[in-house]
This record gives C-alpha cells, structure tokens and sequence, in this order.
C-alpha cells in the first residue's frame, strides 16, 4: 500500500488536487488523470455522497494511480472508520479548533500503539490481499494523512499547536467559514484572511508539516508556494 501524492511530497515536488461535489461516476477519476491531477478530494462534508460513492471513486484512484482524500463531516468512529476502509488515503477534518480535537483525529486514522483504528482485513486498502497484520498495520499507518483545517478564530489561535500534533500531516484553510467567524462574510480576499492564511502557513512550516492552498482565497497560491506550500488544491467539479 502507498500514497503516490505523499510520496511525491517526500521527493520534494508539488502535488495537485482538487474537490468533488456533485460528480459520483468512476469515469471523473479517468479525467482527472488525463489532467493531470496528482489526486482529488471527496467532499463528504457538503457533498451527497454515499458509503458506495466514496468507495468506488476510492478503488478507481487506486487503479489509476491517483490519491484520494476525504473531507469527513466529523472526528467520529462513525465518520472516519469507514471511510478509510473504503480506500481512503488521507481524511479531512473540517473546524479543527485545538490540538486536542487534533490528536482525537489522529487517533481514530491510526492503528495501535498510534490510535485507536479499527481493523478491517480484507477490502480496498489491501487491494483485497492477505497481508501480515503487522506489516499491514505499518503500510496503513503511514499511508493516510491527516488534514486539519482552520475555519475559525480558536483553530487561528491555536494554529501551531494543532500543526505540532503527532500525525497531522497538513494544515488547510477554509477560507469561507473562517470569513463568517471574523464578520467578514464571503470576503475572501480582506486582510484579516490574508493574515489568517499567513499565521496557518508559518504554522505548519515550523511544525515541519505541508500547507494545502489554492485559490478559493487568501493570498495568491504563488506567493504561498514561495513560502513553502506545495499541496496545490484546484477549484471543484461544480466550478469546472
């Protein structure tokens, strides 16, 4: 088991993403390919997606090479365990407020002595192949990343401890959310978000982890790849 995109990472190279909303048909995988994308995001969060959705879309990155993550709605078992057995490679926690709703995130993405994730032995994530359950729970464990996103004024605040949390791999913005919470509503580009987007970067570059950008707002994605991001998240389905 691997993650092309994490591994692209570790070589020292940019990745490319972006989100699905409404598309459910395997043939979007396909396309994304052809364009390039290095993987896609399954927007479980807003998007209507079923268990079976998120599955089949799963298994057809893995066939093509690509890595999916996906936005969970919470840091439950119920949200998380299952996504992952369908195949997930990295989940995404939206309103991440401390280091501790972190690290439970964490745990439930982990297996033992990292977390607290349940095994599943056969299915996507062996490519439905006995492996050792040692050397699975190995592959597995260093396989899904952990994307925590700043949506709110306490997440802002707390950016570098939830950044220095044990297996958070990222930090992302959510851009939208976090202009509710500041009394800015839908100004994605005010300086209050640029600033936040600023805090959330330096953050996860002194925690030695990645920072997800893209243009839905705060800065221009250039100038924060010139600061050290390199997880570049393009628009979504219902905008392409």
């Amino acid at each position: 088991m691997h993650n092309p995109l994490q591994q692209k990472l570790l070589a020292g190279k940019t990745a490319k993403l972006m989100s699905l909303r409404l598309s459910h048909h395997i043939d979007v995988v396909q396309m994304l390919k052809v364009a390039g994308f290095d993987g896609f995001y399954i927007d479980a969060e807003h998007g209507m997606y079923s268990l079976r959705d998120i599955s089949d879309l799963c298994q057809m990155a893995h066939a093509c090479g690509l890595t999916p993550w996906v936005r969970v709605h919470s840091a439950t078992v119920g949200a998380i365990g299952p996504v992952l057995d369908a195949g997930a490679l990295g989940i995404i926690l939206p309103h991440v407020n401390n280091p501790q709703e972190a690290a439970q995130a964490v745990a439930l993405c982990r297996y033992p002595p990292l977390g607290h994730r349940s095994m599943a032995a056969l299915g996507p994530p062996s490519a439905y192949q006995r492996v050792p359950a040692k050397e699975s729970f190995a592959q597995r464990n260093a396989a899904v990343m952990v994307v925590a996103m700043i949506e709110t004024q306490a997440g802002l605040d707390q950016a570098q401890a939830i950044a220095a949390v044990p297996g958070v791999d990222a930090l992302m913005m959510g851009p939208m959310d976090l202009s509710l919470e500041l009394g800015v509503p839908g100004e994605l580009r005010h300086p209050r978000i640029l600033a936040a987007y600023d805090i959330s970067l330096q953050a996860a570059m002194a925690a030695g982890k990645h920072f997800v950008c893209g243009d839905a707002g705060g800065p221009p994605v250039a100038q924060l790849v010139a600061h050290g991001a390199r997880v570049l998240l393009g628009s979504n389905d219902a905008n392409y």
